[in-house]
């Protein structure tokens, strides 16, 4: 079971989203920059500003000589990302393949339904494929949004949210921009924490099928050069249930924003006991000039303790660069270190992304 799992999450294609070390590197909550108090989709009036001024290399002024923030009026607001690339891969035994694709189409919708308490949030997925509701919920926000409720089909909290979907840490948990659930999320937000707990069907989003549930815990302890979380993760459920924890946190020095998480994983499965798994992340992110940032990243994967030789690891070096506002081109390369025998566990990736934000 160990190698199956190991060989699926290996061939799944490569999709990208949010920047967490941008909050390290800024010393900012999520909620900063982005309408989801827990990070990703569509981005605060602040975020967009700062994603245009800060992020860009150059600022090309607009007729009016502002920046674009998706406020449409008073109540509403829009936003939305599209990211297309090249990529090549390259593994042992297999003819080289190379192909253009879309890998995210996707749009919000802010509605303020009654500003500074309820909002009715949107992200809606247009491509690749069929169109498909991301997050969909109505957001409470009493005491100036020193608390917060969701109720609906909403991303959860678990360790980093990174940009890269395919990370091992984000693959073996489960929990990423694919699989979105149904539930509600109670938050605080204080000057130095972040906190969150969700109860939620525990099906990635699909139709329940069993009384257990999903309950999720995450909390942050923030300061302005660092930072450090845990996450706790169970899953009753008919086919076995899940528990999952996780370590996480951030640091900058100098121009340098590191990340790194490490999650355990344990599966009680209804033939062969429990299996155990380790994954974990070491990020630096290197803005050297202003526009450009170069990520390097090693990750480590262990999906099942009980099983020798099942290890492998995964080396990432891409370069981002924001020549102006609303437009970042990334190139990267990723070389995978696995099980000897799986190609797929050996191979090697090259890509090049065009994205565009607003």
């Amino acid at each position: 079971m160990a190698l199956t799992a190991l060989v699926a999450i290996g061939s799944l294609p490569m999709t990208t989203r949010a920047e967490p070390y941008l909050a390290v590197a800024t010393g900012l909550k999520c909620v900063v920059c982005h309408v989801n108090p827990t990070g990703g989709g569509k981005r605060t009036t602040y975020g967009d500003v700062y994603a245009q001024t800060e992020l860009a290399a150059r600022i090309f002024a607009t007729e009016n000589k502002t920046p674009w923030t998706g406020e449409l009026t008073e109540r509403l607001a829009v936003g939305g990302d599209f990211r297309a690339d090249v990529d090549t891969v390259d593994t042992p035994g297999s003819d080289r393949r190379n192909q253009f694709a879309v890998e995210q189409g996707t749009a919000y919708v802010e509605l303020r339904a009654i500003p500074g308490l309820l909002t009715v949030y949107a992200d809606q997925q247009l491509a690749p494929g069929a169109s498909t509701s991301r997050e969909l919920y109505a957001l409470l926000t009493p005491a100036g949004s020193k608390y917060h409720i969701k109720v609906g089909r909403l991303f959860l909290p678990f360790g980093w949210r990174l940009q890269d979907d395919t990370a091992f840490v984000k693959q073996s948990s489960g929990i990423n921009y694919e699989t979105p659930d149904r539930g509600i999320e109670a938050g605080l937000e204080l000057p130095k924490w972040s906190a969150q707990a969700v109860v939620s069907n525990g099906t990635a989003g699909g139709g329940e099928t069993d009384a257990g549930k999903q309950v999720s815990l995450s909390a942050t302890y923030v300061r302005a050069r660092w930072r450090a979380g845990a996450s706790y993760n169970v899953n009753n459920a008919d086919l076995g249930d899940r528990e999952m924890q996780s370590l996480f946190a951030g640091v900058r020095t100098g121009p340098i924003a590191w990340l790194a998480e490490l999650d355990y994983i344990a599966d009680d499965l209804t033939v062969g006991g429990r299996q155990r798994t380790y994954a974990s992340l070491l990020e630096g992110n290197w803005r050297f000039r202003k526009g450009h940032n170069l990520k390097l990243s090693y990750e480590f994967l262990d999906p099942d303790r009980g099983v020798t030789g099942d290890q492998r690891e995964r080396y990432s070096l891409v370069w981002e660069y924001a020549p102006m506002l609303l437009l970042q081109a990334r190139i990267g390369f990723r070389a995978y270190n696995g099980v000897p025998g799986i190609a797929t566990t050996n191979r090697n990736e090259a890509f090049a992304e065009l994205h565009a934000h607003f």
